[in-house]
Formats: C-alpha cells, structure tokens, sequence
C-alpha cells in the first residue's frame, strides 16, 4: 500500500519537529512546509538518519505571504494525488504590531489566515484520500481570546497575548466550522492544546509573555510530550470519524468561550475568504 501523506508547516521546531520525526518513524511521507530552506534540509537528513525513512521532503514557504502559500499548496498537488493527514502548527508571538506585505497583522495572518487559505487550497487533495485529517493547533490561551470581527488586524488595540489568544481562539472557531462544512465528506477536522510546550518560542517569547512563560516552566512537558496528541489525531483508527472536537491530553476536552458561536463561526469564515479574495485581486492588479 502507499504510505500516507502529511503536510506539517511549521515542522522544523519543537512540537512540529518531533510530530514530523515520529510521524516518519511510523512510515509516513512526511512534507515540511519551512521557511528556512537550510532547516528543513538539515532536518530531512536527520529524519533519515535516525528512522531510516526516505521519504522525507520540503517545499520552503514563508506563512507571512499568501502567494508563497498558494505556491506551496500548488507544488503539493503537483507531488502527490492525495493528502491523509494536513498539521497546521506554525506559530509566531512577537512583540509589536507588524504588518505582512498583504497587509494584514502578522500574528493573524501566520497563525490563522494562512492556514486557512492552505486547507482551503487542499480540500481536494484531503477528499481524495481515504480517510483525510486537519489537524489545527490552538492552545488553552484560546479562552482568553476575543473575536472583533470589525479589528480582525488588531489596529485599535495590540498586545502580544491579547494578539495570540485571539488566533488561537480563531483556529478553534475556524476548526468547527470546517467540520460542519465537512460533514458527509471523509475528511475531518480537530483542534490540538499540545500543553504548555518548553520550545525556544516559548522561552523567547516578547513581552508579559516572557514572564508568563517563564511563571509556566514548573508545568511545561517537553515537545515531546507536547506532540502526543498531534500524533494521535494523525494517526490512530479509532479517530476515524471524529471531528469538531478540541483536544487536550489525548483526548476530546470542553473549550468553551463566549465568543465561539454558530454565528461568529460563520461571520469568522466568510471575512477570512473575504480577506484572501482580496488579497489575491491585489496581487492580479499589481501583475497586470
């Protein structure tokens, strides 16, 4: 049989690393989705070296462009039919409010957007599997989030938590809803807290959440540890028609936040296609 496929972004740091080393240790084709080419490369060495899988690869893409993800969802469909398992787990926290040259809220765009324009792309490849996965990263700070879907870009008010919290909260809503609009379909669509995760992100983290971060390390796990739950989402049997959940610890928890309503799912949903519209009418008007 043909091993499965995983597309993982972010997989060359921490929970992302240690999903995509064991995912390939089980026999999986594993496709990093990396920014730094030298990373990525280094690593798909590593990953052969230490489980003896081959079938490692990357296609650089830097999340804070969205023509570089329609270029790295393009170079996928063109190496492989299908897509089993789609990792969204790429991540940044950063200090100040910056702006990405599609002009939306770095922090937004990387951590959300982004990925919802990769999974849009993708959905074919997932249905053409037999039974395809999304698997979204959120966190526990998704319960201190706020949806404004009128500052989206977090112009009036910007904070390095208050910023992150938001997207993970998005990543959740953004999670539900997929798997309502996939219902019927084989494809799923969960949401992972990997818990409070010992990476260098977390440990350079900017701001308040240097501190918090620091105040969290007697309860931090390894990554580890904190790709279990990924790897399990990925990979067991028993997940096969599970979706719309959120998972903490393995297995499926309550996450619940005022703003996570049918209607902001929605509402969530038709800006983010809005806002990917746009930009992509920008970049046709530039070109032309």
């Amino acid at each position: 049989m043909k091993p499965p496929v995983c597309l993982i972004t972010g997989g060359t740091d921490g929970v992302g690393k240690v999903t995509a080393i064991e995912l390939a240790r089980r026999g999986y084709t594993v496709v990093l989705a990396a920014r730094s080419a030298s990373k990525a490369q280094a690593l798909v060495k590593e990953i052969a070296a230490s489980t003896g899988n081959v079938r490692t690869e990357f296609i650089p893409a830097d999340l804070a462009s969205l023509r570089q993800v329609r270029r790295l969802a393009e170079a996928f469909q063109r190496r492989h039919g299908a897509l089993d398992v789609l990792v969204n787990n790429a991540g940044v926290f950063l200090g100040a409010r910056t702006e990405t040259e599609d002009g939306f809220e770095t922090t937004f765009q990387v951590n959300y957007l982004s990925h919802f324009l990769l999974t849009s792309l993708l959905l074919g490849a997932l249905k053409s599997s037999d039974q395809g996965r999304v698997i979204n990263l959120s966190s526990s700070v998704y319960s201190m989030g706020v949806f404004e879907p009128d500052d989206l870009q977090s112009k009036r008010r910007y904070s390095v938590l208050g910023t992150y919290a938001a997207t993970k909260l998005e990543m959740l809503m953004f999670t539900r809803e997929l798997a309502k609009r996939l219902r019927g379909t084989a494809v799923t669509a969960n949401a992972v807290h990997p818990g409070i995760v010992r990476t260098q992100m977390m440990l350079s983290a900017p701001g308040v959440l240097r501190v918090v971060s620091y105040l969290s390390l007697p309860f931090s796990v390894s990554p580890e540890r904190g790709a279990r739950t990924s790897l399990h989402l990925a990979s067991s049997p028993e997940l096969r028609g599970v979706s719309g959940e959120y998972f903490a610890s393995g297995k499926p928890t309550i996450a619940h936040n005022r703003y996570d309503t049918e209607e902001n799912r929605a509402l969530l949903w038709q800006l983010s296609e809005e806002a990917v519209r746009a930009s992509a009418a920008s970049r046709a008007r530039e070109a032309s």
